[in-house]
């Protein structure tokens, strides 16, 4: 897990995984690359991020959620990627794994998708993710849709 002086850890991992696939996020490469530090510390202070290594290297990241509104039990998993050379390896499974861990009292997760990411849909449909039947308009005018998916924890 990473905490607020980790800011430049986070910085250099979100900037790897929006060069990597900018087309799956909503961020754009160019405006977080100039986000100040503050701007990134502030981060922690809304989302928790946790990471996943390989020999001393991030090969993944993730962050948890807690929306205003929303009750206590659920989360909003963002800013989710795993290093091209260890996807299908079980990297996003235990990422998912460990959030539960870390935070036992949520017990539905749910996590937006763009409707044109038909790899991370089959993903998250692997993992039993289901559509909630939302859907939502990108706030960038795009025209481009996201869909809400939900896992339920069974304990």
């Amino acid at each position: 897990m990473l905490g607020s002086d980790d800011w430049q850890i986070l910085r250099e991992v979100r900037l790897r995984a929006l060069k990597d696939c900018p087309a799956a996020y909503i961020s754009e490469y160019e405006d977080e690359a100039s986000l100040s530090e503050q701007s990134w510390r502030e981060r922690f202070t809304r989302m928790r991020w946790i990471v996943a290594r390989h020999g001393g290297r991030i090969i993944g990241l993730a962050s948890s959620v807690r929306v205003p509104g929303r009750p206590s039990y659920e989360r909003h998993i963002e800013s989710v990627w795993v290093d091209p050379r260890h996807r299908r390896t079980g990297v996003l499974r235990a990422l998912l794994g460990y959030l539960t861990e870390v935070e036992p009292e949520v017990t539905e997760w749910r996590i937006w998708v763009l409707d044109t990411n038909s790899v991370a849909r089959q993903v998250y449909d692997r993992l039993g993710f289901r559509p909630t039947g939302e859907r939502q308009p990108l706030t960038d005018n795009s025209g481009r849709l996201e869909i809400r998916l939900q896992f339920s924890v069974t304990r």
